[in-house]
């Protein structure tokens, strides 16, 4: 069905996260914020493979932005074509989520309405919850996504040809098309783990089975990935 193969769209978005340069370090008040992306007003390109598949892939542009909240980190997904797919917005004290936006299934940009805000635990063994509700991709539903995540261990990954220390985040997953005329709903349930390392941010991701397992293959300035995608 086509609102399932999206949650598996979905899932690596609602992550995001940061490197820390020596001002967010200052500023950022999570004690996890170095395995956050990086505050920097200027866009950089993350470029994820799927390993299972090798030929699948995602990029997450990354970049900051201060306005009258403060400052933020904003974590764009697209898919390999370059289709924009979902935005989440964090605030850079907390690393909370304070806009959720989503592409929905009229290719319009739509901001989802948020319930739950957290993504990154505070630590080792808390479980922190994420819940937004936007347009499904069915006729006139509705889809609420629902995450908890737990900060499962701290270790090793070889992240771009180089050993990095890493946390591992486990998170369980419901997503629920509703038809608010019918009051039929389905559910969707996934666990996906999530890796962060430290002065990178985000650097894999996969599903319980590894069905799919993205890997971050490289960091691209934004004009380079502007000429990959019109070549």
């Amino acid at each position: 069905m086509r609102w399932i193969y999206f949650l598996f769209i979905l899932c690596a978005s609602c992550t995001s996260e940061s490197t820390i340069n020596n001002e967010s370090k200052v500023e950022s008040n999570h004690p996890y914020a170095s395995y956050f992306y990086k505050y920097d007003t200027t866009a950089v390109i993350y470029r994820y493979r799927d390993v299972t598949h090798g030929l699948a892939e995602q990029f997450h542009r990354v970049y900051g932005v201060e306005d009258s909240r403060g400052k933020h980190i904003v974590v764009e997904r697209y898919a390999a074509e370059g289709r924009l797919t979902e935005a989440l917005n964090f605030n850079l004290n907390a690393l909370n989520v304070i806009d959720h936006m989503v592409v929905n299934g009229l290719g319009e940009n739509e901001k989802a309405t948020l319930y739950k805000d957290a993504l990154l635990p505070n630590k080792t063994g808390e479980k922190v919850s994420f819940a937004s509700k936007f347009s499904g991709f069915i006729d006139s539903t509705v889809l609420l996504m629902e995450k908890d995540r737990v900060l499962e261990e701290t270790l090793s990954l070889e992240v771009l040809s180089k050993q990095t220390e890493s946390i591992l985040i486990k998170e369980e997953a419901s997503y629920t098309l509703i038809n608010p005329y019918t009051e039929q709903e389905q559910l969707q349930q996934l666990t996906m783990y999530y890796a962060f390392a430290k002065d990178v941010g985000l650097c894999e991701w996969y599903d319980k089975t590894k069905r799919s397992h993205f890997k971050l293959e490289e960091i691209l300035s934004q004009d380079k990935w502007i000429k990959m995608l019109t070549r």
